[in-house]
């Protein structure tokens, strides 16, 4: 893996996606006394373009401690959450086509119906976890750098046991969404159409569901990754901590002297000369 190359590609994807996410959090801002909900994933939009701000900043030396498959699975989130962007941009300007200077007409407050909450609660879900993910491999990245520039402590070693835990947590979480998703999934088939929703409606969140499925999965696959890197640095570091011994060894007629084996510390206590 060319980290130079990952590196420009990061920023690359990231650029155009950060742009679809100010047009979307724009288009919501305009919508006079939008629904709560609505303001809600104008929030996660925030989080996930400060995530994204973050993950530019990841360096080639770190992505190449990172690994390919987190580069690639990283460039692959970015990507869909701009992509799920774009499609939510279409979806709101149809639900508001009856409204006029940002005010939501009575027909467009049909937005409370099951398909369009079905499809803005997996959009927010589906924000919340890119957020997640992302700012796990920017945690990771540091992590990483931190143990390539200082000695194993057992302050450093406290470090890795709670990212360790953090990112098993994330684990925990994904599993739960995928299954809450399934469950979502299950419900927009069998669900009937409200007043004013349409099978386009229908279609449009079961579409959206299956997006967040996808995500779900790949973030899985990055977080697995992510918790075997750490895996990995705990190991290493503890065998720095190990490789730190001294032998002493008294010689010479007069048992004078010492031998040292591997030594990184400061020497102390030492007098030379006879006894």
């Amino acid at each position: 893996m060319d980290p130079l190359s990952i590196t420009a590609a990061v920023v690359g994807i990231a650029a155009p996606v950060v742009h679809s996410i100010h047009l979307l959090s724009e288009d919501i801002e305009k919508i006079v006394e939008a629904p709560e909900t609505l303001d809600s994933l104008r929030n996660d939009l925030l989080s996930v373009d400060q995530a994204l701000a973050s993950l530019q900043t990841v360096s080639d030396a770190q992505w190449k401690s990172l690994g390919e498959t987190v580069a690639n699975q990283s460039k692959l989130a970015t990507t869909s959450c701009g992509e799920s962007c774009d499609r939510f941009r279409t979806a709101l300007s149809r639900w508001t086509r009856h409204s006029e200077n940002g005010k939501l007409s009575l027909r467009d407050r049909a937005i409370v119906g099951f398909f369009k909450q079905g499809y803005v609660k997996s959009m927010s879900d589906q924000l919340q976890h890119c957020k997640i993910t992302l700012t796990s491999v920017v945690a990771i990245a540091t992590l990483h750098s931190s143990l390539q520039q200082t000695q194993a402590t057992e302050e450093m070693m406290t470090t890795i046991s709670k990212k360790e835990t953090k990112i098993a947590e994330s684990i925990a979480v994904t599993d739960k969404q995928l299954a809450e998703a399934n469950a979502k999934l299950g419900a927009l088939c069998l669900a009937k159409a409200e007043q004013d929703e349409t099978e386009a409606d229908r279609a449009s969140a079961i579409s959206q569901v299956a997006v967040e499925q996808t995500v779900l999965k790949d973030s899985r696959t990055l977080l697995d990754e992510l918790l075997s890197g750490i895996h990995t640095a705990a190991t290493n570091a503890c065998k720095d901590q190990t490789r730190v011994t001294r032998v002493v060894n008294h010689f010479g007629p007069q048992n004078e002297g010492m031998q040292i084996g591997v030594n990184h510390g400061a020497i102390s206590g030492i007098t030379f000369g006879k006894k």
